[in-house]
């Protein structure tokens, strides 16, 4: 009854005032001339279904900038010029009126199975960093020929497309070129690089991101998931914010409306919801402009739902098991420590993650861009941590709560790591050897909740470090202690 009620008030929406405030929306959606029935259309304040002969109708405010559809389930996703495009944009004629129709494909692949991949902040300052982007590309393009063949991949980047605003009429084309490179579709979020900081308010500030990739929020379907991408940095003229505004909340509540409880949805936006300090209740701790400060909003409406919030933006790699039909994964850069350095801040090598999805199940792991995907922690002598020397130390980027890492002397088992806080060798010694001569020397290594470490009975025993994941996958390294140096 609810999606009833919905759909007829969104055909029947209609606008006080004279013509010239508003502007006539219609349109149909087919696929190989045939309607397509039931297909959500809105202009980002409204949501509409098509009706039995796939038209849609709405009047919209005056400012409408685009038309747009969620994808539904078992057709391609349109790609022009290396974006998708679920939409179009609005001109109308003299006197308010505006007809977009839409033209869907249906897929051969059965989506049920599919993979995907999300990017967190490649945020390219230099020409330099375009060749990073395209080896991550076609490293995707590649596991999909050797591990997902004939399954349908989608990529999401979230956020922080380029570094400087100033030059995105210069790099946004070039990144959508490179991306392109994987050969399957991604879709783009918007962050705080992203937007206009020259702009007096948030509205304005998306013009650059507008004309290259369209709206900022909207939604889609593969297989069983429901894919929502939002858009949280609020720009206030000066500063921005983690804040989803009221339209967008009323957007979301009528495209939730028509997504059945219980249905596995996957939210992408740039800005995470939650914290390293909210983790532990310290509150204070968290600041503005680093989490979504509406963010209890947001869960109130996942709630009937198995949600997977994907999220960037703070150059570290964290998840975080919010309630067992809740997790946030917020992903490491693939720029590492602004391209500086090999790791981002928290010593988690440049890459991506990787989602393999089948029905409601999902499986994921982070891959490191140019190593084995079983390549999921670092081990580092004694001597090399500064909070633990006398210890073997392990540095595991994407463990969760869920995670039993352990430990083996000479192949006994000892019993299971202790997890600290502490900074991650490999970025902490770089940057205190080279930090003064990055392209960025304000930037720096910061300390991790990811950290493991165990005290050997012996300095020259073989110590095995057995990580087993969220799934049960089990993931070794070792170290011989006889064969290395106990300090860098």
């Amino acid at each position: 009854m609810k999606k009833y009620l919905l759909s007829i008030l969104g055909a029947t929406c209609i606008f006080t005032g004279s013509a010239l405030d508003m502007v006539r929306l219609q349109g149909r959606v087919m696929s190989d001339g045939k309607p397509l029935a039931g297909v959500p259309v809105t202009d980002g304040t409204q949501v509409v279904v098509t009706d039995s002969k796939g038209r849609y109708k709405m009047n919209s405010a005056s400012d409408v900038e685009f038309v747009y559809l969620t994808l539904p389930d078992g057709y391609e996703i349109p790609v022009a010029d290396g974006v998708p495009v679920i939409y179009g944009r609005v001109t109308p004629d003299d006197k308010g009126n505006f007809r977009h129709d839409f033209e869907l494909k249906r897929s051969e692949r059965d989506m049920t199975k599919h993979v995907l991949f999300v990017m967190a902040d490649p945020q390219v300052y230099f020409d330099p960093n375009m060749s990073e982007v395209e080896k991550a590309a076609l490293e995707m393009k590649q596991s999909m020929t050797d591990d997902y063949k004939g399954l349908e991949a989608v990529g999401i980047v979230v956020g922080d497309i380029v570094g400087n605003i100033k030059e995105g009429e210069h790099f946004f084309p070039w990144m959508i070129r490179e991306i392109a490179k994987c050969d399957f579709p991604y879709f783009y979020v918007c962050g705080n690089h992203d937007i206009e900081m020259s702009a007096p308010t948030n509205e304005q500030s998306r013009g650059s991101f507008h004309r290259y990739f369209g709206p900022t929020y909207y939604s889609f379907n593969r297989g069983k998931v429901h894919y929502i991408v939002l858009d949280d940095v609020y720009w206030m003229g000066r500063y921005y914010t983690g804040y989803l505004t009221q339209k967008q909340l009323d957007w979301l509540a009528q495209d939730l409306a028509l997504v059945p409880e219980g249905s596995t949805v996957i939210v992408s936006m740039h800005i995470p919801c939650y914290s390293r300090g909210a983790r532990h209740q310290q509150w204070g701790k968290e600041e503005s402009n680093k989490v979504l400060g509406n963010r209890q909003a947001l869960f109130r409406m996942l709630k009937p739902y198995r949600a997977h919030i994907m999220s960037g933006h703070e150059h570290y790699n964290e998840n975080y098991i919010l309630s067992d039909r809740l997790y946030e994964h917020c992903h490491a850069p693939l720029s590492t420590l602004f391209w500086c350095a090999p790791w981002a801040m928290d010593g988690t090598p440049g890459g991506y993650a990787v989602y393999e999805i089948d029905g409601d199940d999902i499986d994921w792991y982070y891959k490191s861009v140019g190593r084995d995907r079983n390549y999921q922690f670092e081990v580092y002598p004694r001597g090399r941590s500064r909070e633990h020397p006398e210890a073997v130390v392990a540095n595991i980027w994407n463990v969760d709560s869920s995670w039993k890492v352990e430990w083996l002397e000479d192949g006994v088992l000892r019993g299971n790591m202790t997890r600290y806080t502490g900074y991650d060798p490999n970025i902490w010694e770089d940057v205190s050897a080279h930090g003064k001569d990055y392209a960025f020397p304000y930037v720096g290594s910061d300390i991790t909740e990811h950290m493991f470490y165990c005290v050997p009975d012996s300095e020259t025993s073989v110590i095995t470090v057995r990580a087993t994941d969220h799934n049960g996958n089990v993931y070794t390294s070792s170290i011989d202690q006889s064969a290395v140096s106990n300090t860098k």
